[in-house]
C-alpha cells in the first residue's frame, strides 16, 4: 500500500510536468485515477471514466497516454479511432459478429485484464457503438456480438471529442467558465443524456495560449536535442530559432500536434546540411538572415543569442 500511495502522490506532479496549460483538468483526472487505484470505485463498474472535450492538439490524447504509461507501463493503452466506425458495415470490425469472429474490442479484452480504453472522437462513432459504450460505462461485464462476455473492472474508459472546438477557438474576452458551460451545453445536445451522465467526469480543455505554446515547444526541442546528443551531436538552440520552431509547429486547426515533426524536420535539416560539409556536427541552431530556414553555426556571432 505504501508503494501505491507514493506512486499516486507523484501522479499529479508528473502529469503537470508533461501536459502544459491544462492544470484545471489534471487535478480532476487525478481524482478519478486515485479513486480507481485505491479500490473506491464500485466493483461492478470500470475503474473510472472520463470524457475530454476541446480542440485538436491541446493535450487530450497525450494526457491519456501519459497517465496510462505512469500507472500501467508502455503497453496498456488501447486506442480506437471512432472515425473508422462511422458506418454500419464497419461496426462488426469493432464488435465482432454472430459467427464467433471477435472484433477489435473483443480481441483486446480477451488478451488483457487491465489498462486504459481510449475512444478518440466518439461523436463520429456509429450509434450502435454508443449503445455499447453506454453498457460499458454502466457495468463491468459486457457481452459482444460474438457472444463472448468480458470483464471491464480493471480498465479506465476515456472518450475524447472535438465538440465545442469552434466556440473555444474563436477570439473572445469571455471567461473560460462561460465557454466551458457553453461547450457542456453543446455536448448534451449532441449525445443522449444517459450516455453523457454515465461518465464520471466531463472535462473541457483550454486552447493553447502563446506562453503554453512556447512551453510545449521548449519541451519538444529539449527532447530532440537529448536524442541527438545520444548520437554524438551536441546542439543548442538560439532564442530566434526557438520562436521560429514554435511558430512553425503550432497549427491553427491542429494545435501542438505537428510540433514534434516540425522540430525534427527543421533541426534535422540544419544538421543534415552541416554533416554534408564536415564529418562532425555540433554548434548552435540559428535562423538564417533571410528568416526562411534554420542553420547550424559553429560559433556564436555577437548578436546571436542562444538557449541550451
Amino acid at each position: 500500500m505504501n508503494t501505491l500511495l507514493e506512486k499516486l502522490n507523484g501522479l499529479e506532479p508528473y502529469l503537470s510536468s508533461q501536459i502544459k496549460g491544462q492544470d484545471h483538468v489534471i487535478s480532476r483526472v487525478c481524482s478519478v485515477l486515485e479513486r480507481g487505484q485505491l479500490g473506491l470505485q464500485p466493483s461492478n463498474k470500470p475503474l473510472g471514466s472520463m470524457l475530454f472535450l476541446g480542440p485538436t492538439g491541446v493535450g487530450k490524447t497525450e494526457l491519456v497516454r501519459e497517465f496510462s504509461r505512469y500507472l500501467f507501463g508502455d503497453d496498456a493503452l488501447f486506442r480506437f479511432d471512432m472515425s473508422e466506425f462511422l458506418h454500419a458495415d464497419a461496426v462488426k470490425l469493432f464488435l465482432g459478429d454472430e459467427s464467433g469472429r471477435p472484433g477489435r474490442l473483443g480481441k483486446i479484452l480477451s488478451e488483457h485484464r487491465n489498462g486504459v480504453l481510449l475512444f478518440d472522437e466518439i461523436e463520429k462513432a456509429h450509434r450502435l457503438i454508443w449503445d455499447l459504450l453506454l453498457q460499458m460505462l454502466d457495468a463491468a461485464r459486457i457481452t459482444l456480438a460474438d457472444h463472448r462476455t468480458h470483464d471491464l473492472s480493471g480498465f479506465y474508459i476515456v472518450g475524447t471529442s472535438n465538440i465545442g472546438s469552434r466556440q473555444l477557438s474563436r477570439p473572445t474576452r469571455l471567461p473560460f467558465a462561460t465557454l466551458e458551460r457553453a461547450v457542456l451545453s453543446e455536448l448534451h445536445q449532441a449525445f443522449r443524456p444517459e450516455l453523457v451522465g454515465r461518465f464520471d467526469e466531463k472535462m473541457v480543455f483550454k486552447p493553447l495560449c502563446p506562453e503554453t505554446q512556447r512551453q510545449i515547444g521548449r519541451a519538444v526541442i529539449t527532447e530532440e536535442l537529448a536524442r541527438l546528443h545520444q548520437q554524438g551531436i551536441d546542439l543548442t538552440v538560439s532564442e530566434e530559432a526557438e520562436e521560429y520552431l514554435v511558430r512553425k509547429g503550432i497549427h491553427k486547426c491542429l494545435g501542438a500536434r505537428p510540433m514534434k515533426k516540425t522540430v525534427q524536420k527543421f533541426v534535422g535539416d540544419a544538421v543534415r546540411e552541416s554533416l554534408k560539409r564536415e564529418a562532425s556536427c555540433s554548434g548552435i541552431i540559428g535562423v538564417t538572415s533571410s528568416g526562411d530556414h534554420l542553420v547550424l553555426r559553429k560559433s556564436e556571432p555577437a548578436d546571436f543569442n542562444s538557449r541550451s
